[in-house]
């Protein structure tokens, strides 16, 4: 982990995610990031209330602060009333004079003064910090658009002034902040999830990749800055969330190319994540000059934002090394000048595996212990029995379990008619009241919980409960969202009432092992047990058989070692968990993995590869350039890496 921010991942995801959600509430709370007049909000707390005047009853023209009335004030007297008023120090009216014209000219000219006292102030955009790249027509060897570093000095001052400017920034508003280089597509007049800035000079278009908070953070119902573009679903989330004014936000369609106004001829095509919902790449593409041969030449940009590589990003038509051609037959190469890339698990340790696979278990899971007797055949039962054969006995026996801990007897639950039992024939125990079956008759009902973000986590959820039949429960705020996504298979097995689904979604950070058996009796006895899963790569722990300190690029590519493996025996209760209600961290990630950003930069044919996470450390940017400088060696020795044929991943 040397080359990550201990501080900053310590509790995973989770942790940023509602650090992010608390910043967006603060800035919204005080409005487009504190961009206002700060006479107002520092002066205006001086005035006590119980020291103003009583304001006039009649429509007598008044002091739009303390409400005294100003009649038979000139306007210079009253102009500087309100003035000191606004600064907090009001001061007395002099001696009134008769109105020499109708009180309404004076309340016309007083308030439009004051209007211009609340209104914020236009801000000019401020200008991006200064690329370290070469951005030319052509170069004259006929290489890509982006030339060659200015140098390997300039780019890493350029990135430790990055990182200086961003430390430096934390807590500052919109207007003091400089947007950093790689948020910037140089020459394209186009910036991506840097809406925490404000108005950049020279961008024409702001691009947002998915609705996380660390990306749309600094987006608020007051952007006036510029277009924002998104996919549909992205789109009815800023709209819907944050109350962005509609015309402010343009809905993409995937794999449908378009021209981005004001950007010179730029064109943009928009490619799933495989992320969250709504989640996209986005290839950048611009005419910049002309071949040898007179055909124009392109500068291909791509930007992951969040992504979790598969094998559809690198058969996908514009992404792939190698196209044919169409009329002629003829197969041409295809290279990405620049790639963005999301280097969120840059780093050998976290090679986790699939999706699919950590569902499967999962769901596999759940379902045998859902019967409400146990099944001796089932894989859940048998897996048990060979732990106790291996004597590795921590979901076997309350007598020698380290991990699950027998629970005291409540008074509280024995003076409700609620006692705790112990099933002779599972593993489990059972809560048991006066007008539920005794446990010698069966286990109960399961409860299953998985921790989810806003946005994100709804597959193995939906794993889950098709593998249960059964409805998904979420709360109204986390409704609203789903309902948002436009997924008729998710949306079809959502429900409002808790009793109805054996499966509950709940906000990640919330989910722990102590926390999970209140909210069992929060159901209960229409639950008895429950089982809740924190879905998250930071849980994924590699084999010790695994050579993580500096493997070779080709072992990482095509050793069976790296192909991670995940099954119900690598399901292993948390810290905390109970026996009536167990916690489990699985590795369930929606970024790439290590060994899937090998095969993404391996397979293709990108010529400069940008990191986006974790750039803060002047170690971890050495040791992400380091493997991207691995990749390219590797590329250079034994060409680009091809895909099993067989279909694998």
């Amino acid at each position: 982990m040397e080359d990550f921010d201990e501080d900053l991942y310590e509790e995973g995801d989770e942790f940023l995610e509602r650090k992010f959600e608390e910043e967006q509430a603060r800035l919204e709370a005080e409005g487009d990031e504190r961009d206002y007049d700060p006479v107002l909000a520092e002066g205006t707390p001086n005035v006590k209330v119980e020291d103003l005047p009583t304001p006039p009853a009649d429509n007598s023209p008044s002091c739009p602060i303390c409400s005294v009335s100003l009649t038979g004030i000139d306007e210079q007297e009253a102009g500087l009333h309100v003035n000191n008023c606004l600064d907090g120090n009001p001061t007395p009216l002099p001696e009134r004079k008769k109105p020499s014209s109708p009180p309404t000219a004076i309340v016309k000219t007083e308030y439009a003064a004051s209007a211009d006292q609340f209104r914020r102030p236009v801000r000019a955009p401020k200008p991006g910090q200064a690329n370290p790249f070469a951005f030319g027509e052509s170069s004259i060897n006929g290489g890509s658009a982006f030339n060659k570093l200015m140098s390997g000095h300039a780019e890493d001052a350029a990135w430790a002034e990055a990182a200086a400017a961003e430390h430096a920034s934390r807590g500052k508003p919109a207007y003091q902040r400089t947007c950093p280089f790689y948020k910037i597509l140089p020459g394209l007049f186009i910036c991506v999830d840097a809406f925490r800035y404000g108005a950049v000079q020279g961008c024409q278009a702001y691009f947002l990749s998915h609705f996380h908070s660390d990306h749309y953070i600094g987006l608020t119902s007051s952007w006036s800055h510029g277009p924002i573009y998104c996919s549909h679903v992205t789109a009815n989330l800023v709209r819907q969330q944050l109350r962005v004014d509609p015309k402010y936000v343009v809905d993409l369609e995937f794999e449908q190319p378009i021209e981005v106004p004001g950007t010179r001829g730029v064109k943009v095509t928009m490619i799933p994540a495989n992320h969250c919902p709504g989640s996209s790449l986005y290839l950048f593409e611009k005419v910049v000059g002309k071949k040898t041969n007179g055909e124009p030449r392109l500068q291909r940009i791509l930007h992951c934002g969040d992504f979790r590589a598969c094998r559809a990003h690198i058969e996908h038509p514009l992404l792939m090394p190698e196209v044919q051609d169409k009329i002629s037959g003829k197969t041409r190469e295809q290279k990405i000048d620049v790639c963005y890339l999301d280097t969120t698990y840059l780093n050998p340790k976290y090679a986790f595996p699939s999706q699919q696979t950590v569902i499967k278990a999962c769901a596999e899971m759940c379902v045998s212990l859902s019967k409400h007797s146990v099944d001796e055949s089932d894989g859940w039962e048998q897996m048990k029995r060979r732990r106790a054969g291996e004597g590795m006995v921590k979901f076997v026996r309350k007598e020698s379990n380290s991990e699950i801990k027998e629970e005291p007897a409540d008074d509280d639950a024995e003076a409700d008619g609620m006692k705790l039992l112990a099933n002779p024939d599972a593993s489990q125990q059972v809560l048991c009241t006066k007008d539920t079956p005794s446990a010698q008759d069966g286990r109960g009902r399961l409860l299953v919980v998985v921790g989810t973000y806003s946005i994100g986590k709804e597959r193995i959820c939906l794993g889950i409960a098709k593998a249960l039949n059964s409805k998904i429960y979420a709360p109204p705020s986390k409704m609203r969202i789903v309902s948002a996504l436009e997924d008729p298979e998710l949306n079809a097995r959502m429900t409002g009432d808790p009793r109805a689904a054996q499966v509950h979604m709940t906000p990640l950070f919330e989910i722990r092992a102590e926390t999970l058996d209140d909210y069992l009796k929060d159901y209960f006895p229409h639950f008895t047990r429950a089982v809740g899963f924190r879905p998250s790569g930071w849980n994924y722990r590699p084999p010790t058989s695994r050579f993580l300190e500096s493997p070779s690029i080709a072992s990482v590519l095509n050793g069976d070692n790296w192909k991670s493996i995940y099954s119900m025996k690598d399901l292993v209760p948390q810290r905390g968990s109970t026996s009536r209600a167990s916690c489990f961290g699985v590795p369930y990630s929606e970024h790439s993995s290590f060994r899937e950003l090998t095969m993404f930069c391996c397979a293709l044919k990108i010529e400069k590869v940008i990191p986006t996470v974790n750039v803060g450390s002047a170690k971890g940017r050495e040791r992400m350039k380091g493997w991207i400088e691995r990749w390219a060696q590797e590329k250079r020795k034994s060409g680009l890496w091809k895909l099993p044929e067989d279909g694998s991943w």
